[in-house]
């Protein structure tokens, strides 16, 4: 029997050039009984808040006195990133999600993520990390990464088996090192409500999975399990128009159909058109609402269901 409570500390990263420090904040909840140290991270990607506020509530609603193991939350993980509600740190412009383990004497990203390495994922026995679609762009799925039965437990109905994970991301890192990791993309955009309880319901249901929790574990929806995406990047700049009329994440398409159209706010000059790339579509994520778009942003993730795993 552990004594249940909870702590709040600040890890030291570095300080900026205004002598101002750059901290990471953790939050330590332990269980009243023993079980294991469950992780969860979120805003690795300064622009994809939405998991700030579920891990928020997560904190909120948990009783430790039901707890068996401890939670460790960093809900804001680049807080460089974060403050400018940018994909990349501004001030290196690299991409935290790809240099793990980091290096203490290196950019200050690779600086943060070393402070993250050693002061919370060498510390865990399983690992949730969140992300978003971003500022625009919405997204919902599921990465499968080394526990299929935890990713599973999260409950969305679309799961990702890659074939070639990102390197260098906290995930990566986790998965090499036998760490029961989960990565999960949920949301973003201007409506986050259904979004954000999706989130705490699904780590809710994935702490029962691993005992952390009392109560069943809720029966996953039918799922399928995307094994082909393909990242859809619009070339050229200026305001994307849907030329779809998508109902949410998760439609189908079948067929070869517009899914925008970018045009020059100036000169009114169609600049580019973006096609379905399969026969039968699933959205993964989508910019449905009118948008200004830069060449190279996230525009479309859509899913092969003709390659698909049914489950």
């Amino acid at each position: 029997m552990n004594q249940a409570k909870r702590e709040y500390n600040e890890i030291p990263v570095t300080h900026l050039s205004n002598g101002a420090k750059v901290t990471l904040p953790l939050h330590t909840i332990y269980g009243k009984q023993e079980g294991p140290v469950l992780g969860l991270s979120a805003v690795i990607h300064g622009d994809e808040i939405i998991g700030a506020e579920i891990l928020r509530r997560v904190y909120d609603r948990l009783n430790e006195e039901e707890l068996s193991g401890t939670v460790l939350i960093m809900p804001v993980a680049n807080p460089l990133a974060f403050e400018s509600l940018t994909r990349n740190t501004p001030l290196d412009m690299n991409n935290l999600n790809r240099v793990f383990p980091g290096d203490p004497e290196g950019w200050v990203t690779d600086q943060i993520a070393h402070a993250i390495v050693t002061n919370f994922l060498d510390k865990i026995d399983a690992y949730i990390d969140l992300h978003a679609g971003g500022a625009l762009p919405i997204v919902d799925y599921v990465y499968i990464q080394n526990d299929e039965a935890l990713s599973r437990a999260f409950n969305f109905p679309v799961l990702y088996r890659p074939a070639h994970p990102y390197e260098g991301t906290t995930a990566t890192y986790t998965s090499a090192k036998g760490i029961p990791s989960v990565t999960v993309e949920v949301g973003g955009g201007p409506n986050y409500e259904h979004a954000v309880e999706r989130g705490v319901e699904g780590i809710f249901n994935c702490m029962r999975h691993l005992k952390m929790l009392p109560g069943e574990v809720v029966p996953a929806p039918k799922q399928v399990v995307m094994t082909e995406i393909e990242i859809i990047r619009p070339t050229q700049g200026g305001l994307l128009v849907p030329g779809f009329d998508f109902s949410a994440v998760g439609s189908v398409i079948e067929g070869k159909q517009v899914l925008s159209r970018t045009y020059n706010p100036q000169t009114f000059e169609e600049l580019e058109v973006i096609h379905t790339p399969f026969e039968r579509n699933l959205v993964i994520l989508m910019r449905g609402n009118l948008h200004k778009v830069n060449p190279g942003d996230y525009g479309f993730m859509i899913g092969n269901l003709d390659t698909a795993e049914e489950a």
